[in-house]
């Protein structure tokens, strides 16, 4: 089983061993309770909750309390002469011609860093060992301020933890109550200011996650759940909730994550090695990308500006969903980034709702019926909506359908500009991705998305609507881990190098053995941040375990995928090694989607037909149950598919074909 809060709603799936067949559903999100909506939403699929052998949850909780500034009051611990690392920061502007450009506000006051005087040098070496009586001290003042989470980041403490470690048994002799992140725990990397950074945030969000996650630990054990609760990660693996706790800055993209390891599923199912993945929610408009049938995952990433040293999938999101309002600027229509959320939501949704969202739009063009939305388990209000937009439309001077429309049209636009983002902008073409849509909202916008950008292949999964939380069911345990090695490919000591590759494997066994993973399920990827002499940014290739002249595979490699990144390459420039890499994975048992037979005469029987509004004009168009559709039958648009957690619009010059394992496969005609 596993679960996704959204903004708008919580999504439960749920796999049936016995039947083989997975089963969703999709229950308002309770922003006072995130946790009770997640199990409101399990009561409604079982009885006995001791049944659940695997459940995994993807939680907001950290990146909530990050991007709202609501995080935990943290104390950080540094190096003497390096008080202020953390403002200084970079002199570097991401925004270059933006002339009201501001660095973010520090997460920590610069009264609220402490110094201690130690010293490791640049090779490891201690040149000053910690005194316990000054850890002591500094203790006693975090103590007197009341802090409740401490971090430390002590200079290069990536090449030698030794003085980080023995702050932590001080701080553990005194049994304290604090969350303490270690920055070499967090991440085992050069850059004093990213590390830093990291783990300030991780120290910032750390007491809310672990709260969160030991009273649902708590209420899951009421209900009678024996077995682990296993956390979603940003790097497309899951962990326990216990490891979750110690490394919470793993927890920033959970639910979004889920997706696109989906994605990698549905490559397999459907040999589709590239594909661009969509998860259009009630809030927010997600987007990531599948390379080569491997999710395209960066070792560092900027949330809010803050560097982050931590994998993570690529993944871009604005401010787009069905929830989002239509508002008017300077007399033009805007749609976004505010969203109506799950409380009041969409006028439509009856709950006191007054401004038109994209939901209500789509409700007025008929492309959702009020009467049968998530499978009819919810009415929708078509006099508020319409009421609603009507309104919008006389302050520009349109009509009701025109300004429907036009919030739709507005909403698509936004949506391919963050492709464009994750694609056009890096020297992708996305005619060359499949587009995979999915979300409550996702299946009703993408083919006009597709056609904004040029894409001619469109995939709606089986359980578009939950296919986050499916998602979370297709991965495996991960762990990540890296050592900081500085060289020149050529000059790299071949010992000194397996030496950091066995520490990083030992390391990571130990971490998934106490996840419960038999050895034998265990598999390890070597991996190495190269770059050109002088340059700043590094790219990760994969080692090839086949390989028999390493260091000029390991150079091509590098180069292939240099041109393939930025470009460009220099194939006669020197190659250096910066980091060395060990992702490693506990493999579990996954369960695809029952196959399903063939009907030879290949006839869907449509439900019934509505009015809907297509560029303005209205048409006689038939509706059809995905559960009823026969396998490969090619239906061509203007259709409507309903499921019961999204609907999906194929308009005019798109046709529709259900595959054996239950995607919906969509072509625009040539």
């Amino acid at each position: 089983m596993s679960a996704d809060i959204g903004g708008t709603f919580t999504d439960i799936v749920l796999y049936d061993r016995e039947k083989e067949d997975y089963n969703s559903a999709k229950v308002p999100t309770i922003k006072e309770n995130l946790s009770k909506g997640v199990l409101d939403g399990i009561a409604t699929m079982i009885d006995d909750f001791s049944e659940v052998e695997f459940f995994v949850h993807g939680t907001t909780a950290g990146l909530n309390a990050f991007l709202e500034r609501k995080g935990a009051d943290i104390a950080l611990i540094v190096t003497k002469g390096f008080r202020d690392v953390n403002e200084i920061g970079r002199a570097n502007r991401s925004e270059i011609y933006n002339i009201q450009y501001r660095q973010p506000e520090p997460l920590v006051k610069r009264r609220n860093i402490f110094e201690l005087d130690e010293r490791v040098l640049y090779d490891g070496t201690v040149h000053k060992e910690v005194s316990e009586d000054e850890v002591n001290k500094l203790i006693d003042e975090i103590e007197d301020a009341g802090y409740e989470s401490v971090s430390i980041a002590l200079l290069h403490s990536y090449k030698n933890p030794e003085n980080e470690l023995k702050v932590l048994d001080v701080l553990k002799k005194r049994n304290n109550k604090f969350s303490i992140s270690l920055s070499h725990n967090i991440v085992r990397e050069w850059r004093e200011y990213e590390r830093t950074s990291t783990t300030l945030i991780n120290a910032y969000i750390a007491p809310i996650v672990e709260n969160y996650l030991n009273q649902f630990e708590e209420q899951l054990e009421e209900k009678g759940t024996e077995n682990d609760l296993f956390i979603m990660q940003s790097n497309g693996g899951v962990m326990t909730s216990e490891v979750a706790k110690d490394k919470p800055i793993q927890t920033l993209l959970s639910g979004p994550v889920g997706g696109t390891m989906g994605g990698v599923t549905l490559g397999e199912q459907t040999s589709n090695d590239n594909l661009i993945c969509v998860d259009m929610g009630g809030t927010s408009f997600d987007v990531s990308m599948i390379i080569n049938g491997e999710p395209d995952v960066t070792s560092e990433v900027n949330i809010e500006k803050f560097p982050i040293l931590s994998p993570m999938v690529n993944m871009h999101t604005i401010g787009a969903g069905g929830g989002s309002i239509a508002w008017i600027e300077g007399g033009g229509l805007r749609v976004g980034p505010h969203s109506a959320g799950a409380v009041p939501g969409p006028v439509c949704y009856g709950k006191g709702g007054i401004e038109p969202t994209v939901t209500d739009a789509n409700v007025v063009l008929g492309r959702i019926d009020p009467a049968d939305f998530l499978g009819g388990n919810m009415k929708l209000d078509f006099e508020g909506a319409y009421k609603a937009i009507e309104e919008l439309g006389k302050q520009l001077g349109l009509g009701v359908y025109e300004t429907a429309e036009g919030i739709c049209e507005i909403a698509n636009a936004k949506m391919a500009d963050a492709i464009r983002t994750l694609t056009i902008s890096k020297g992708i073409d996305p005619r060359d991705f499949t587009l995979v849509a999915f979300g409550g909202a996702g299946p009703m916008h993408a083919m006009f998305i597709a056609e904004n950008l040029g894409i001619n292949k469109i995939i709606v999964p089986a359980s578009a609507g939950t296919f986050s939380a499916w998602g979370m069911l297709q991965t495996d345990i991960r762990h990540d881990d890296v050592r900081t090695y500085v060289s020149l490919l050529r000059a790299s000591d071949e010992a000194t190098m397996k030496n950091l590759f066995n520490q990083m494997i030992l390391n990571s066994e130990s971490v998934l053995k106490s996840q419960n993973i038999d050895p034998n399920n265990i598999k390890h990827n070597k991996q190495y941040d190269l770059r050109y002499v002088g340059q700043e940014y590094t790219v990760t290739v994969d080692e090839n375990p086949e390989s028999k002249n390493f260091y000029d595979d390991l150079e091509k490699d590098f180069h292939d995928m240099h041109l393939n990144i930025y470009g460009h390459n220099n194939p006669e420039g020197a190659v250096e090694i910066v980091n060395l890499r060990v992702v490693s994975y506990g493999l579990l048992d996954k369960n695809p989607h029952r196959k399903l037979e063939e009907n030879p005469e290949k006839i869907s029987n449509f439900e019934k037909t509505n009015q809907v509004f297509w560029n303005n004009k209205q048409v006689d168009t038939k509706i059809y149950n995905l559960e009823k559709l026969a396998v490969n039958e090619e239906l061509e648009g203007p259709i409507i598919i309903e499921t019961e957690t999204s609907t999906i619009v194929v308009p005019h010059n798109f046709v529709a074909k259900l595959d054996d394992t239950k995607n919906l496969l969509i072509e625009k005609e040539r």
